[in-house]
């Protein structure tokens, strides 16, 4: 069974006993602050982020504390079960209306929903009741629609944006693609058929598609949601000196610490020696396909706290901060390079000879979502150690984990088998 271990810890020296072949993952969040001098079996294969007490009142605005302050502040609770706050998005089953929505944040590849910032209805001599709107997919450029959905259909459009499939849409709706860019332009069409949009709303910054049905009365169950399967930011990779979109989240994890959206942090408080390492680790081919990627939303009324957690989930990444500099890394196994023994201990040796029952697991379960779910979350097949079930007499104890940002059931058990640590 996979145990929770209390280690007695400082913000200069890690001492205490671990057993690389159980940690658990805050624990290897505590031994993170020692990881570029000690590398231990257990340390480097999967933690999840305890950020606790971490960020200051504002986003962009904080004091960096060390990654041992931050796990120490979370292990308490950290295996609990909680509210998983950031799995909310702009749903690709409905369009939400309002005037003040929170941002949706795109990273890697994946199907959404939008925000209805503006919409009208106009009227021609030969159309009544043409309705306008404007749905906002993203608050910054993306790279590509991949594909546009109404009601959960695939359409095409022609150079006008005019679509030409489904038949039931032919002549009665018309699609325009708006990347979010900073340059970007108002929608020529929808300057000359609203008179009360003019030239100067731009939404730059916004990726959008302006959206015109012909004649609302031809849809008598309502006019047809709208969504999208989106590539979107494009992001730095610093090992190439090049911009562009990647889902490798290591690099994606560093561009929200830069963005001003996240933690608006300067790149020299980036330990980019670490980043690239780990963002190597991800590039790695398992079974044809990357070892780990990073492809999913979020809205920015979650906490950075839970969006950088959720981000690391998807390579099981440990994070921390060490000498003012952030630093990452990928789940992977990694040779011990130090044997630390009872010389290294600081104090009385302390164990724990019992454990609570919701620290103690056999089994991993969880949701994913990705092309195979249609992008909505779903199970994946839980992940047992036979050995850890055998040892508690054959009674199933599990674990959830929630893998949001993972696209693939594959790679979804791959960090829930690396999270038992068989």
């Amino acid at each position: 069974m996979k145990k929770l271990l209390y280690i007695t810890c400082s913000v200069f020296a890690l001492f205490g006993t671990v057993e690389p072949a159980s940690a658990d993952p805050i624990s290897a969040a505590i031994a993170a602050t020692a990881a570029t001098a000690v590398s231990a079996g257990g340390i480097s294969q999967l933690t999840f982020m305890g950020l606790s007490g971490f960020f200051g009142s504002a986003i962009g605005a904080f004091v960096a504390q060390t990654a041992v302050r931050a796990a120490l502040g979370y292990a308490l609770n950290a295996l609990a079960s909680k509210p998983n706050a950031i799995s909310r998005r702009y749903s690709a089953n409905v369009n939400q209306v309002g005037t003040s929505l929170p941002h949706q944040i795109i990273y890697g590849e994946t199907r959404v929903g939008g925000a209805v910032f503006y919409q009208t209805l106009t009227s021609t001599a030969t159309k009544n009741d043409r309705l306008h709107r404007c749905i906002a997919f993203a608050g910054h450029e993306i790279d590509s629609y991949q594909a546009i959905y109404l009601n959960d259909e695939e359409v095409t459009l022609d150079v006008d944006g005019n679509v030409t499939a489904p038949s039931q849409y032919v002549d009665l709706v018309r699609i325009k693609q708006h990347l979010g860019t900073a340059d970007q332009e108002a929608d020529p069409s929808l300057v000359a058929e609203v008179s009360e949009w003019n030239s100067n709303m731009r939404a730059r910054g916004i990726a959008y598609l302006y959206v015109r049905f012909e004649d609302a009365s031809e849809f008598p169950n309502g006019v047809p949601n709208v969504s999208a399967l989106i590539r979107g930011k494009k992001i730095e990779d610093t090992r190439t000196s090049t911009t562009a979109w990647s889902d490798n989240p290591a690099m994606i994890i560093r561009d929200y610490l830069l963005s001003d959206y996240g933690l608006e942090e300067s790149s020299a408080n980036i330990n980019d020696d670490l980043f690239e390492a780990a963002a190597d680790v991800c590039d790695e081919t398992v079974a044809s396909a990357s070892r780990y990627t990073c492809n999913g939303a979020f809205l920015l009324d979650a906490s950075p706290e839970e969006i950088i957690r959720q981000l690391l989930s998807s390579m099981g990444g440990i994070f921390w901060n060490y000498g003012g500099q952030w630093a990452v890394q990928a789940a992977e196994y990694q040779t011990p390079t130090l044997t630390l023994t009872e010389d290294d201990l600081r104090g009385e040796l302390q164990i724990a000879t019992r454990h609570s029952r919701r620290d103690n697991f056999n089994t991993v379960v969880g949701q994913y979502k990705g092309p195979a779910t249609d992008y909505q979350p779903d199970n994946y097949q839980e992940v047992t150690s036979g050995r850890f079930l055998l040892e508690d007499n054959s009674i199933r104890t599990a674990s959830e984990l929630n893998l949001i940002f993972t696209d693939t059931e594959v790679m979804a058990q791959r960090i829930a088998r690396t999270y038992l640590q068989e």
